[in-house]
């Protein structure tokens, strides 16, 4: 069975779905043709965190004699995703021309177009020891020498597969239940027809095994509460309500908070510093505190700058009208 590379995990390195316009805008800013391998994963899910967390290396690093750790691989976006690759680049003195995809300030796992313009070498660069080391010939090549450190789990074989609307009807009439549990998540984080979607949900709630009513539920509060038209999402939450299985009704609770989340909530998440995001008009926002200044991204750019977290509350618009007053059509991504 082809798996995912991915942990089923929300994150905070999964940006939005990812989309072509999305795709453009990168690659026209940094003049650039991306790997095809990593579109190819970020059109599964836009970022986060890898099953296989460790990759070869042909000497010795910080985090071991043979191998660097890859605890998250960037999707395309602002925040964390590659689109804030300059203000890295300048803030850690970095070679212009690579592209970071993974890091925390003081190692880094990079695309190398210094002497490219498409397919580029992978590398890892430590910046305390002023180490480069190129790990890959290409992304490709990097995902397929992916493996668990320390752990004992099966790696091979992970790659993206996308599902089509016949393929998984067919799962749900020849009741194949494994692929159903893997075809569930990656569809609901790609780009899909909801309202079919959302009514194939509908008929996997009352599915008789557990296990795929739990993927159900689980991906519905993961990555569809801001998606899914209002009619079917709370037929689905009653659905979850109503299930015999604890975990199901737990999706439930969590995705009725996610949904009822309220302004004040907000507010107190932002000054404790959490990541928050969140949709309106189709849009996702998401809050984030970079260059000593506090923004409002919609994963491609800063929409709103503030000075500070009282400004951005009281001073962010949204069609003319302020947070606060948009409130009751805004909601919760994470």
């Amino acid at each position: 069975m082809v798996k995912s590379i991915w942990e089923a995990s929300n994150d905070e390195y999964m940006l939005q779905p990812l989309t072509d316009e999305i795709i453009k805008k990168a690659e026209e800013l940094f003049n650039v043709t991306l790997p095809n391998s990593y579109i190819a994963i970020l059109k599964q899910q836009n970022g986060g965190q890898p099953i296989c967390n460790a990759h070869p290396s042909p000497v010795p690093t910080v985090w071991g004699e043979t191998f660097v750790i890859v605890e998250h691989i960037k999707g395309i976006g602002a925040g964390n995703g590659i689109l804030e690759n300059d203000y890295y680049i300048k803030e850690w003195e970095l070679p212009e021309g690579l592209i970071l995809f993974n890091g925390d300030g003081h190692t880094w796992l990079a695309f190398d177009y210094r002497d490219a313009t498409s397919a580029p070498p992978i590398v890892y660069v430590d910046v305390d020891l002023e180490q480069t080391i190129q790990i890959a010939d290409s992304f490709e090549e990097f995902l397929k020498n992916l493996y668990l450190e320390n752990e004992e789990f099966d790696c091979e074989g992970m790659e993206v597969r996308v599902y089509s609307k016949q393929e998984f009807e067919t799962f749900i009439q020849e009741d194949n239940i494994d692929d159903l549990i893997y075809a569930i998540p990656d569809l609901a984080q790609g780009d899909v027809d909801l309202k079919w979607f959302g009514n194939q949900l509908l008929t996997l709630s009352h599915y008789d095994d557990e296990n795929v009513r739990r993927m159900v539920a689980n991906s519905v509060w993961n990555s569809l509460t801001y998606r899914l038209d209002d009619e079917i999402l709370h037929s689905l939450i009653e659905n979850f309500k109503n299930d015999d299985d604890s975990e199901v009704r737990m999706y439930a609770d969590l995705a009725l908070e996610q949904m009822n989340y309220s302004y004040e909530q907000l507010k107190e998440d932002v000054y404790k510093r959490e990541r928050v995001g969140f949709a309106f008009q189709d849009i996702i926002y998401h809050v984030n505190e970079h260059s000593n200044q506090w923004h409002l991204s919609d994963y491609q750019s800063d929409l709103q700058s503030f000075d500070s977290i009282e400004e951005l509350l009281e001073q962010s618009m949204f069609d003319g009208k302020s947070l606060q007053e948009v409130w009751s059509h805004i909601k919760k991504v994470y």
